[in-house]
């Protein structure tokens, strides 16, 4: 019996995330993003990896019995590796951040979108952790990414309060 259209597509997005992801983990092992520049390239690459779990989530109803049985879970295994290599990039680079992070007028916007995203992401964490049925092995790893985040909120917390506030009026 031929695949429908849905899962076909979901199947080619799966692949897609599957490089993306492994493209992120990459970029993590080669170190701290060294500009305010660069570490939005990667956070936007992040947010496109976001998206398209998102768009594939959105199809799993439609696609769901022609998909392999535990793809749901696959799909936010993938999740938390991305958040994993991001949480993982991010704390490098707010940790030690450049001087155009504290000081560039358009940081204080990427820093507000930054905790927004993080504390989200806490919120939603232990929720994934239990839909991937993840061993305790790997739940004790992402212990870890638990803990870089609420770390990373309280770096972001201070620069936020050194850094230049957005002008809103003249």
């Amino acid at each position: 019996m031929a695949m429908g259209k849905v899962a076909t597509i979901v199947l080619q997005m799966a692949r897609k995330l599957a490089e993306d992801v492994v493209r992120l983990g990459r970029v993590r092992d080669a170190g701290k993003p060294k500009t305010f520049p660069h570490f939005r390239e990667i956070r936007g690459a992040y947010l496109d990896i976001q998206g398209l779990i998102f768009s594939i989530q959105e199809r799993l109803d439609v696609a769901g019995k022609e998909l392999p049985e535990n793809f749901p879970q696959w799909v936010i295994r993938q999740k938390l590796t991305a958040i994993a290599h991001f949480t993982d990039i991010s704390y490098a680079f707010v940790s030690d951040p450049p001087l155009a992070l504290t000081s560039s007028l358009g940081a204080f916007d990427v820093l507000l979108a930054e905790q927004k995203a993080f504390g989200e992401t806490l919120n939603a964490f232990d929720m994934m952790l239990m839909e991937a049925g993840i061993d305790d092995k790997t739940a004790d790893e992402l212990d870890a990414t638990r803990t870089k985040i609420e770390h990373i909120l309280g770096m972001i917390e201070t620069l936020l309060q050194n850094s230049p506030k957005v002008l809103e009026e003249f």
